[in-house]
This record gives C-alpha cells, sequence and structure tokens, in this order.
C-alpha cells in the first residue's frame, strides 16, 4: 500500500473500532462484549461490520455454535494488542526523570516465587532508587503471562509455557510430591502404590489443568499415575492448597520446600510416587517490546542477572 493510501487509512480509521474488536475477541460472543462496553448487542454487531469494511477482510466467523478468529483477524488482534499496550503505557513514559529515577514497577507473580537472592536485588535497587515505587499483584499464570504480554506488567514471575516473544529466565526450580492430610487412609502408611490413589478426590493448583495449555511435568505425573481425575478443589495459592490437603479435601501434588512444615508437624504425609520426582521451573518474564518509564528501564537491567534458586536440589 502507497504511502498516501496508508496515511489516509489511519486518517480515516475509528480507532473506537479496534477497542471494540479487540474486547470482542477478549469475551468470544457479541452479548458478553456489548454488556462489558456498556453498548446494545446491534452496536457492536454495527461496529464489527463497519471495521470488517474498513480494512477489507473478514475477521470473524460467526456460525451458529462458532465464533472463530479468521487468519485476518487473528493478525490485526496481534497488532491491536500491540497499540493497546502502547497506549497503556504513555502516562509512564511522559514522567519526568531528571537527575534521580523516578516512575513505578509492577510485578506480577504467581504465590511464592520466592528466591532470596531476589529479594537482596530489590533491595539494592530501592536503595539506589528511592523514589521509585513498586506493586507486586499475585495471579494466575495466565494472568501473568497476559499481563506482561499487554505491557500491564513491567516484570512476571511465573511458571508454564512461556510464549517465544517473551525475554525469561530462570527464578526458581521446585521439586515437587503428592501429599495427604491426617485424614486420609493412606497417612502415616508406607510404601503405598499409585494404584492405590486411583479415584481419590484431588486439590488442584489453577493451571494444573490435564490437557491444559500450560500443562507441566506436575501434571503429567497425574496423566501417568492415572490419579487426580477428580478434582474437588483448586487455588492459586499455595497457602491454600496446602490448608485444603491438610482439612483432607483431598490429595494433591505441592513443592516439597513448602510442604516440609506440615511434615515436621504431622499435618502432610508424603504419597507416592516417591522417585523420579517432578520439577517445575518458575520464570522472570518481560515483554522486549514494551515501552518502558526510566524506574522500569533501570529496574529491569538491574535485576537480570539475579542467580536462581534450585529447590530441587536440596529435595535429592
Amino acid at each position: 500500500m502507497p504511502d498516501n493510501r496508508l496515511e489516509r487509512f489511519a486518517h480515516n480509521l475509528d480507532w473506537n473500532l479496534l477497542r471494540t474488536f479487540v474486547v470482542l475477541v477478549e469475551e468470544g460472543s457479541i452479548t458478553a462484549a456489548a454488556n462489558r462496553l456498556l453498548l446494545q448487542q446491534p452496536a457492536v454487531s454495527m461496529a464489527l461490520k463497519r471495521l470488517e469494511q474498513t480494512v477489507g477482510h473478514k475477521l470473524i466467523d460467526r456460525r451458529p455454535g462458532r465464533f472463530d478468529l479468521t487468519e485476518a483477524g487473528e493478525r490485526l488482534h496481534r497488532q491491536c494488542r500491540d497499540i493497546f499496550a502502547a497506549v497503556v503505557r504513555l502516562p509512564n513514559t511522559l514522567e519526568t526523570a531528571g537527575e534521580d529515577v523516578t516512575g513505578h514497577v509492577s510485578i506480577h507473580s504467581v504465590s511464592h516465587a520466592h528466591n532470596p537472592a531476589w529479594d537482596r536485588q530489590l533491595e539494592g535497587f530501592f536503595r539506589l532508587h528511592p523514589k521509585v515505587t513498586i506493586s507486586i499483584t499475585i495471579e494466575t499464570t495466565v494472568s501473568v503471562i497476559s499481563s506482561v504480554e499487554r505491557s500491564i506488567a513491567t516484570m512476571g514471575l511465573c511458571d508454564g509455557n512461556i510464549p517465544d516473544g517473551l525475554a525469561k529466565a530462570l527464578h526458581i526450580r521446585e521439586q515437587y510430591a503428592l501429599y495427604c492430610g491426617r485424614g486420609h487412609r493412606l497417612f502415616g502408611v508406607k510404601g503405598a502404590t499409585l494404584h492405590c490413589l486411583r479415584g481419590d478426590p484431588y486439590v488442584a493448583f489453577t493451571a494444573d489443568i490435564l490437557g491444559g495449555q500450560h500443562m507441566n511435568a506436575v501434571t503429567a505425573v497425574r496423566a501417568v499415575g492415572s490419579f487426580g481425575q477428580q478434582v474437588r478443589a483448586v487455588s492459586s495459592n499455595v497457602e491454600e492448597v496446602v490448608r485444603l490437603i491438610v482439612a483432607n479435601i483431598g490429595i494433591g501434588m505441592l513443592p516439597n520446600h513448602l510442604a516440609a512444615a506440615g511434615l515436621a508437624a504431622g499435618e502432610l504425609w508424603q504419597l507416592p510416587p516417591y522417585d523420579r520426582l517432578p520439577t517445575t521451573d518458575v520464570f522472570r518474564i518481560s515483554n522486549p517490546n514494551a515501552i518502558l518509564n526510566p524506574a522500569e528501564a533501570a529496574f529491569l537491567k538491574y535485576v537480570e542477572d539475579v542467580e536462581p534458586l534450585d529447590h530441587s536440589a536440596q529435595h535429592q
């Protein structure tokens, strides 16, 4: 497309249509998008039609029981995500730094992603830059990744399958084992087998879904061992998963270093498998394409070499 046509296209485009399109994709239906945008359904349908006419491509395949992005729709959605990420970051980029680094750093993390080396690095950074502020939001794996992709978060701490477009560095490695509470029939029993666990109700982490997009080695053990098919309780918070297992709501996989206190107190008991225990990696992730304020740029540079912590080596 020649430059003059590109300029005319950008001038004539109603940018509100892009926002409506993004919400449509996120909600997956005209009705849900209309409710979120506080609009009538016909208005949302008309906005989609106008956008398709403007770009000259069908963007969403809408048929009974189907709501699928076309190839053009997928490409436009990726571009829209980058556009809105840039808009979200505009206030931060306009902050004046002067001689002192100022600005806000936003970290989104799964629960209990603790690494003493990370804490020391945080202490050093804020000693150097006392005018910087920070917020830490605890989320699920999927939400952390999404927040970093959309540049809502400066950095994420999470496990899961990290998209190729994000930068990542190992933060901690954890080894998991299966545990039950005192009220379980196998509590205190040595030498139990996986066969004994089939049919037992299970307590799962939110991302621990058989066949899910972030299925990891922990979930794979469930599949191979044929246990944990009946998920009775779910939480993204480690303390709550421990609490539910101790209360005998179900059996569940826990990081060994976080289950140690419960074992010592006689509240938890380790179940099979006893060897070849799975490990998961928690990464520090960031978006290389994000528009950063001075504080964020300085922070990412300062913490890039934090030494990872391998909990699995401590429990072998």
